[in-house]
């Protein structure tokens, strides 16, 4: 560890420190920046853990929270509305606009962001051979901290630009719809699904194809000679599928080869109008809740094609309102990601009354 946090050994007899903050209180839901106090400059880097943490620091690096200011998606929806309180949540460290964006704040939802405060290394509890003075917080960790980030309604633009209050309507609504659901009493809450990697630092979702096929299952079944089911099973994920930003959703398709024009497709997301009171409102929500199914009847005849022909079934995650960017558009990364892919020949599939 670098020498900004060696104040820590000499208080080191001091042990645990025990204080009233709490994990949901640490971060202000993009209202203002983070204030990491007196932490030294030298410690506000991720590079400052990496000597004495390297598997962790090699996890987080891998994570989203690394590339949470640098990723192409955020960068070209920034552009488009450049407001400073998309800073606060993305480049936390950052004390003003993105001008104020320097290497380390750039480094996104790094260490010190989650850990450090006035120097005090900030966890749920002290491991006893932590050469860090640390601070004990209570709720450290939980969905109500993740919820620092990930749970807040759409903001209030006033005619500055800036964002000072909230409406009343969720823009990110992760941690109620965790809450709300059977999963909520489960071990480490967020983290028993998003900390369970070795160093519990990647904390995989969305842009994990693991993640995704863990939370969603896809069924198809004949409901008779002419029509196929199909079935999207939120099976793993605590909250509702999709969730998060308001422009992820899945598409669900299906089609024939020989008849490309004619696929089916249903939309598996929310979709918004303008609210009253500013910002937007749900319309229309067709997410799926935990341990939830949402099904579909396709007609065969309705995808063209040979009678005895192969159906190309798939589930598709989208990050972006445009799935397909255009080259000028494309923010540089994956805008899309198969969850699952099959071809089925309905003349072999099992009934409907026989599947889940």
């Amino acid at each position: 560890m670098r020498r900004g946090l060696g104040v820590a050994l000499g208080l080191l007899a001091l042990g645990a420190a025990g204080s009233g903050r709490s994990g949901a209180t640490l971060f202000s839901k993009g209202l203002a920046p983070v204030d990491l106090g007196a932490t030294a400059a030298a410690d506000r880097s991720a590079a400052a853990c990496l000597d004495c943490h390297a598997d962790t620091h090699a996890e987080w690096s891998a994570s989203r929270h690394a590339v949470a200011w640098t990723n192409g998606i955020f960068q070209r929806e920034f552009r488009r509305e450049p407001l400073d309180w998309c800073v606060r949540c993305h480049a936390p460290l950052a004390p003003g606009d993105a001008a104020s964006v320097d290497a380390v704040a750039a480094e996104g939802v790094n260490c010190a962001v989650c850990h450090l405060r006035d120097g005090v290394m900030l966890a749920s509890a002290h491991a006893p051979d932590s050469p860090h003075l640390t601070e004990v917080v209570s709720g450290f960790g939980s969905a109500d901290y993740c919820g620092g980030c990930h749970q807040f309604a759409f903001p209030f633009v006033e005619d500055d630009g800036a964002v000072r209050r909230y409406t009343d309507h969720p823009m990110q609504n992760t941690v109620a719809e965790f809450r709300a659901s059977a999963h909520r009493d489960i071990a480490g809450e967020c983290l028993g699904c998003h900390g369970t990697t070795p160093a519990g630092h990647r904390f995989p979702g969305a842009h994990d194809l693991a993640a995704l096929q863990h939370a969603a299952e896809l069924h198809v079944c004949a409901d008779g000679p002419r029509t196929i089911e199909l079935a999207v099973r939120n099976v793993g994920a605590g909250h509702a599928l999709p969730t998060g930003d308001l422009h992820r959703h899945l598409q669900l398709r299906a089609w024939r080869s020989s008849a490309p024009a004619s696929y089916w497709e249903a939309f598996i997301g929310r979709a918004f109008e303008p609210a009253p009171d500013a910002g937007k409102q749900v319309r229309v929500n067709t997410s799926i809740p935990p341990l939830a199914t949402s099904r579909w009847t396709v007609p065969l005849r309705a995808l063209g094609g040979e009678p005895d022909e192969t159906v190309s079934v798939e589930l598709r995650y989208v990050y972006t309102a445009d799935e397909i960017p255009t080259d000028r558009n494309h923010p540089g990364e994956p805008t899309s990601r198969a969850v699952h892919h099959r071809r089925v020949d309905p003349s072999e599939l099992p009934p409907c009354s026989s599947t889940p």
